[in-house]
């Protein structure tokens, strides 16, 4: 009990360390640290499916993704150009952030999964089972995650797109020379 317990507040820790971390490699740091305390939660759980997917897939292939976006996003910004003002698009952001969430908690009440309360499957971090939870009575949560993280990704590419520079219109005097 204590081992989960520690387990948790690391697992929280890397949570809250990914939302206030100011660096975005930090923040990719930080959420590397929660998705290893996951899986080794997944160990505990038997299920080692499960764990060395969370490790492969995630600590792996999606981390390396997340860092070379974020070097290709970051590589030619300097430090001391002048902040953006976003405070209407922040306000319109947490709006929907709260209506998405309130969304998924109303998806949630209504679809259960048949899994609360009755314990763990028996088959629960074998392949057989997770095709079973991913595409069963459960897939409606697969395709919620699925719209978040496309939301995220064209956020990310609306939020920084290059600016065009409007070149003025040439004077009169030049137009007529």
């Amino acid at each position: 009990m204590i081992g989960f317990v520690i387990l948790a507040i690391i697992a929280l820790g890397g949570g809250i360390g990914v939302i206030v971390a100011r660096q975005p490699v930090h923040s990719a740091l930080f959420l590397i640290m929660n998705i290893l305390a996951l899986a080794i939660f997944y160990i505990l759980l038997s299920a080692e499916f499960l764990a060395a997917a969370q490790v492969i897939v995630y600590a792996g292939a999606i981390m390396v993704l997340f860092l070379f976006v974020v070097t290709l996003l970051t590589a030619g910004k300097d430090d001391r150009e002048p902040k953006e003002n976003l405070a209407g698009q922040r306000l319109t952001a947490g709006i929907l952030a709260v209506l998405v969430g309130g969304g998924l908690a109303v998806v949630g009440v209504l679809y259960p999964s048949r899994a609360i309360g009755l314990g763990l499957p028996h088959n629960f971090g074998n392949l057989r089972g997770m095709g079973v939870t991913l595409w069963g009575p459960d897939f409606i949560y697969l395709a919620a995650v699925a719209l978040m993280l496309l939301t995220a990704a064209v956020g990310v590419l609306v939020l920084n797109r290059p600016r065009r520079q409007v070149k003025p219109a040439p004077r009169l005097e030049e137009r007529e020379s």
